[in-house]
């Protein structure tokens, strides 16, 4: 289990994961005043936050992360790993839609227009990073369950 790469590639997806769920998606600067952030558990500022839904975002996060593990812990069952890493896939994509929706929607409720004052962090990078590496842990699963079944015609 552990000597494949694509264990290397979940875990790597885990951790980047686990780290954009805590760290703000955004900062929107308002009025030159005051700053409001958007984390995956909502929106925060140091003012009163008026009209603001703060919905829990991080969900999303969490389900992504508990496929990876079951990804990890179905190591001999390739199929259902390459499922569970479609599923992560696309609450991958959910969060980013989500997260991007959301944003939007503040900066409707302060009626600012998006002119410089948004300012993405590197939660929002590590959303898009995690892409590509549960991307490649799905290749190697894919080539992996290639050469299983090719070595078994050969049997």
């Amino acid at each position: 289990m552990l000597q494949r790469i694509q264990t290397v590639y979940i875990l790597l997806f885990c951790v980047v994961m686990f780290l954009a769920a805590f760290s703000p998606f955004a900062s929107v600067v308002y009025q030159n005043d005051s700053i409001y952030f958007l984390y995956p558990t909502g929106w925060v500022s140091q003012s009163s936050l008026k009209g603001f839904n703060t919905y829990p975002f991080f969900i999303s996060y969490l389900v992504s992360i508990s496929f990876a593990i079951l990804m990890l812990v179905n190591y001999k069952k390739r199929s259902k790993q390459l499922r569970y890493g479609k599923i992560c896939y696309f609450f991958v994509l959910l969060s980013l839609v989500i997260m991007f929706l959301e944003l939007s929607n503040g900066l409707e409720n302060l009626g600012i227009d998006n002119n410089n004052v948004v300012q993405y962090l590197y939660s929002m990078y590590l959303l898009v990073a995690s892409l590509p590496i549960i991307f490649l842990a799905n290749r190697a699963i894919k080539k992996d369950d290639s050469l299983v079944k090719s070595l078994d015609r050969l049997r």
